[in-house]
């Protein structure tokens, strides 16, 4: 199969080379085609990429893809060593399977168990010790005003809460939906609310008869830390948390009302085989199905405060080098002297791998925007405008914009002589004459104006919607995507944006779903606003924000951040 989408890719690549060679003369905007960005997206979009995560093989070959073909369409590299690729490090961690380990400490004796097979985790951990002595809490929700409570005044501050992932009746009270939402979702909070420092659940019979069926071990999923973190990426100072908590040296019995817990409280959430249950509660396998069938008929379990017993997970964490890439390259200016300024178009090409066995294609979010830069990089080389384009494939965007982060605050030009920054992520989706713009006035009209002239005068026939072109909707979509940074240097940005759909973020972002005919549209609108804004007398006006009126770093002080 990958073999028969090599092959269909590359006949494609050959017959949209000949396509640009046999008419040099077309125009940059009629080069723009829904076909050719098919031919693209067909590849990128396919499951083969396995959600191009960051970092990954995948992601790795989508750059390579990228490189390739601007270096077959003629642009050429602009980072400091001649390069295509700007490379950022990371280190890479998981936990380590032979250093995480949960013992439990009781007066017969001490019984350990590993991970993954014995225990995992619902939120990452930090390295370190957690424990305390053992409060059991039943289905450990409190919600007096429908009659059940599994705390009572027991004491949480310090404790190993540990609770039944068990299920009631489907007519019972706490089942019903804002119910369950409210009180069986957020179980682990209000324990952590109450004192406790770590909450273990224990899995239910049907996921442990799926465990032992199938050798299922926990997940250990490897995560990213960034070597390097630029200032705009930080909205505010601040105090990291300890990373330790050390088991408490003697059981504590008292009922004493104490201090809630502090935010910056080490806490662990993990969920927990029977056989690891059975050692902490001191009870058999006949006991645990006893209490797990008490809930399921409605009952409340009864709490115990298992002064005599103590649980310490110890988390440690193997981490290795690596590294991600932004690739990045440009259109020299037409110009000897206006070349000089630049115009930046960016989009982001990771997504988000594979999620629970599925993967997770991105074909909207972001092979859209992916694939139509590659189109716009065609273009600009058949006609191209006064000013140098760069083009930047950010990595890590859903990581939290860290390739463009990255790129604003190394940028390979003087940031004071970027006119504008255009960015495409998501362009292929809902209505096709309708498409959002989110920061296209904020810092200079001049922008907008130049967006909207062009619709109107090549008749692209968009309709633009600005619901979401301020800093405080509810959505927070202005934060959320690559001209972010560019904004926080005082560089007059844009999103184009076709909105989410019921398929964002989830295995549903497929190539079957987009809307060809729309890509072409937009991908020719922000080749055509490019080459207007590369051809004006001047860099765009700062003429929207009285605190911004030059490009630089002195606007990240006054631009807001998150």
């Amino acid at each position: 199969m990958v073999r028969r989408i090599l092959c269909l890719f590359f006949a494609g690549v050959l017959a949209l080379t000949f396509v640009v060679s046999a008419d040099a003369q077309k125009k940059g905007m009629a080069s723009i085609t829904a076909k050719e960005l098919k031919v693209h997206l067909d590849f990128i979009g396919s499951e083969i990429f396995q959600g191009r995560n960051t970092p990954s093989r995948e992601l790795d070959i989508t750059c390579g893809y990228v490189e390739n073909l601007v270096k077959l369409y003629g642009l050429k590299p602009i980072l400091p060593d001649g390069s295509y690729y700007q490379t950022i490090p990371l280190i890479m961690s998981k936990l380590s399977e032979t250093g995480t380990q949960l013992t439990v400490v009781t007066d017969k004796g001490n019984y350990t168990f590993n991970y993954p097979g014995a225990f995992g985790f619902t939120t990452r951990p930090g390295e370190g010790v957690y424990g305390g002595s053992v409060v059991f809490v039943g289905l450990g929700v409190s919600a007096d005003s429908l009659g059940w409570d599994d705390y009572g005044d027991v004491n949480l501050r310090g404790k190993v809460v540990v609770m039944l992932e068990g299920t009631l009746p489907r007519d019972h009270i706490l089942s019903q939906s804002q119910n369950a939402r409210r009180f069986l979702q957020n179980k682990a909070t209000v324990a952590r609310g109450k004192g406790a420092s770590a909450v273990l659940t224990v899995i239910s019979e049907e996921r442990e008869n799926t465990f032992v069926t199938n050798g299922t071990l926990f997940e250990n999923p490897e995560t990213t830390q960034w070597v390097i973190v630029n200032e705009t990426e930080r909205p505010v100072p601040r105090t990291p948390a300890p990373v330790t908590a050390p088991v408490p040296a003697a059981r504590d019995t008292s009922r004493t009302a104490r201090p809630p817990a502090t935010p910056t409280a080490p806490f662990l959430q993990a969920e927990i085989r029977n056989e690891t249950a059975l050692a902490i509660l001191g009870i058999s396998k006949d006991e645990l199905k006893n209490l797990f069938s008490t809930l399921s008929t409605g009952q409340q379990v009864p709490r115990k405060d298992l002064t005599d017993r103590i649980v310490s997970v110890t988390v440690k964490l193997q981490k290795r080098n690596a590294q991600t890439e932004n690739v990045v390259a440009c259109v020299g200016g037409s110009d000897p002297v206006l070349k000089n300024e630049y115009i930046i178009i960016g989009c982001h090409t990771d997504h988000l791998g594979v999620s629970r066995g599925r993967v997770m294609c991105g074909a909207d979010d972001n092979g859209s925007g992916t694939v139509a830069m590659l189109e716009i990089a065609q273009a600009l080389m058949i006609e191209h405008p006064k000013r140098t384009v760069i083009l930047a494939w950010f990595t890590g965007e859903e990581k939290g914009l860290k390739g463009s982060h990255f790129m604003a605050n190394n940028s390979p030009v003087p940031i004071e002589k970027v006119s504008t920054m255009l960015n495409m992520d998501m362009i292929s989706r809902n209505n096709t004459d309708s498409l959002y713009l989110i920061a296209s006035n904020l810092l200079s009209t001049e922008l907008d104006k130049a967006i909207n002239d062009m619709n109107k005068k090549y008749t692209i026939g968009l309709g633009f919607d600005y619901r979401y072109n301020n800093t405080t909707d509810r959505n927070r979509f202005y934060f959320r995507s690559d001209q972010l940074p560019y904004t926080l240097f005082g560089v007059p940005s844009v999103w184009f944006f076709c909105g989410t759909t019921p398929d964002y973020h989830t295995p549903g972002d497929t190539i079957d779903k987009v809307d060809y005919k729309k890509m072409e549209k937009v991908t020719r609108l922000v080749y055509l606003t490019a080459v207007e804004v590369g051809n004006k007398k001047e860099l765009l006006k700062l003429d929207a924000n009285p605190q911004v009126t030059t490009r630089g770093s002195q606007n990240i002080a006054v631009m807001p951040r998150r």
